[in-house]
């Protein structure tokens, strides 16, 4: 059920010449991502705190100097961690501050670092402080990145204070599973010469004092950390590279702050949307937003019923509401978002435009009536959670209460997708000048990488910026 467009704030009372203004305004902050650069330099301003009467050379320094790289790498033993920090540094021209070589260096002259770091015991989190501090203001305008800091929670606290310019821009969490973690591990304990059954009791120190400390840096981190699964024999290092140059996501060509990715994936009824958003947050570091699972959850929380009800047949006020809210959490907000799903209609477009939610790319992925019947008619339902699938799962419990949902039988597919083909036009000149469509009628990878040449390729105001630096 579609709503009127509102107008923003008190628009709704001026003149038609005022209301085209305000409108032309909004989408030119927009467009050239003014909101993010007055946040950016804002930042700046009460980090750094210059006096007054420098105030305006400041910020001019500012705009002329690229923003440095400040990324902290956290990992367990044996995963590779200090080669994937020594191609950011080379790629991004940036310090590589190798946390486990400078204690090193201390322990030839202090004793007591020696014998902690022989016996696999963490070093006193204020010598370690104190060492990785000095690195980080020596390389502060360059830029740095963090191998193996903070190792705990209270390293990781000392980077949020405004003694060290509340430093960190990223944090990546290096993992895979804890027996490739082992194995790697003690790899890397017989590559330096040692027995391993010598050393079973230092890895496992080393590997319990590890998962210990984690938990709490990720809890402290937990609306900037990204995960990035490091599975060697499926991705490789150029792979898994590529998913850490999308986590960092940096502008290569300007001088301007990037915004956080703000993605709108949109498409048919079994276009593939939920399976390429799975793919784009993981390769972007970003928050998946499935609307059909803020609304199961909404029901939840209101104590009603839980209905496998699709969102284009929920009123457009409703899903505003619900999505508003979502968009606004702060993981959100620091991390930015790929939207499953929304917007389907106008109003919920210009819900996205008003409320300066605008995407930075919005992709349709477009397939056919036929495609969509035979994907439809291939999915099962699993009535508690709302989980599709399109082959059998191996758990036989959810194997026997899978149902085809009634809005997965023929005539409600070829509604719902006559549905999409009414409205898309319509949604997609909200925002014309970042949306793009890439056919859908492949498998999932083929559309995943289709979707990040889209999210990859510079829009014509990116590139201007980059023009206006040269």
């Amino acid at each position: 059920m579609a709503v009127p467009v509102q107008t923003w704030g008190s628009m709704g009372s001026l003149v038609a010449e005022q209301r085209e203004f305000g409108e032309q305004t909004a989408d030119y902050l927009e467009a050239n991502e003014v909101h993010d650069l007055f946040g950016h330099l804002l930042r700046q301003v009460v980090v750094n705190q210059p006096p007054a009467d420098k105030l305006i050379k400041f910020l001019q320094d500012q705009l002329r100097s690229k923003p440095p790289l400040a990324v902290c790498v956290l990992g367990p033993p044996g995963i590779s961690r200090v080669k994937y920090c020594a191609q950011i540094a080379a790629e991004y021209k940036v310090q590589h501050i190798h946390v486990g070589k400078l204690l090193a260096t201390l322990a030839r002259s202090k004793k007591e670092i020696k014998e902690a770091m022989d016996n696999g015991s963490l070093v006193d989190d204020a010598v370690v402080i104190e060492a990785v501090s000095s690195e980080m203001h020596k390389y502060a305008k360059t830029g740095w990145v963090l191998d193996g800091f903070p190792r705990t929670k209270v390293q990781a606290k000392a980077i949020c204070t405004r003694e060290t310019g509340f430093a960190v821009d990223k944090v990546l969490l290096l993992h895979t599973g804890e027996d490739a973690i082992r194995a790697n591990f003690m790899a890397k304990i017989a590559a330096a010469g040692y027995s391993t059954a010598d050393r079973e009791d230092l890895i496992n120190s080393r590997l319990q004092q590890y998962q210990r400390h984690v938990i709490s840096i990720a809890e402290l981190f937990k609306n900037v950390i990204r995960q990035i699964e490091v599975n060697a024999g499926e991705e490789g290092f150029d792979g898994i590279m590529s998913v850490i140059k999308g986590n960092l996501h940096v502008r290569p060509y300007a001088n301007v702050p990037l915004r956080s990715n703000r993605i709108c994936l949109v498409g048919a009824c079994s276009s593939g949307r939920t399976t390429a958003a799975k793919s784009v947050a993981k390769q972007y570091g970003l928050v998946h937003v499935d609307v059909a699972t803020l609304l199961r959850k909404h029901q939840q929380a209101k104590g009603q019923q839980l209905e496998t009800v699709p969102p284009e047949w929920v009123s457009d006020e409703e899903l505003c509401s619900i999505v508003g809210h979502r968009l606004g959490d702060v993981d959100c907000m620091r991390k930015g978002w790929v939207l499953d799903g929304f917007p389907k209609t106008t109003a919920q477009g210009e819900f996205l435009r008003q409320s300066h939610l605008w995407p930075t790319r919005m992709v349709h992925l477009q397939i056919s009536l036929d495609t969509a019947l035979a994907r439809s008619a291939d999915r099962q339902v699993d009535p508690l959670t709302g989980a599709a699938y399109y082959k059998p799962p191996a758990n036989a419990a959810i194997l026997a209460r899978l149902v085809t949902a009634d809005y997965d039988v023929p005539d409600k597919v070829k509604e719902r997708f006559k549905q999409h083909l009414d409205t898309i036009d319509h949604v997609m000149r909200t925002f014309p000048v970042v949306s793009s469509t890439v056919p859908a009628e492949e498998g999932a990878l083929e559309i995943a990488n289709m979707v990040f040449e889209k999210i990859d390729e510079p829009l014509p105001t990116e590139m201007a910026q980059s023009s206006e630096q040269e």
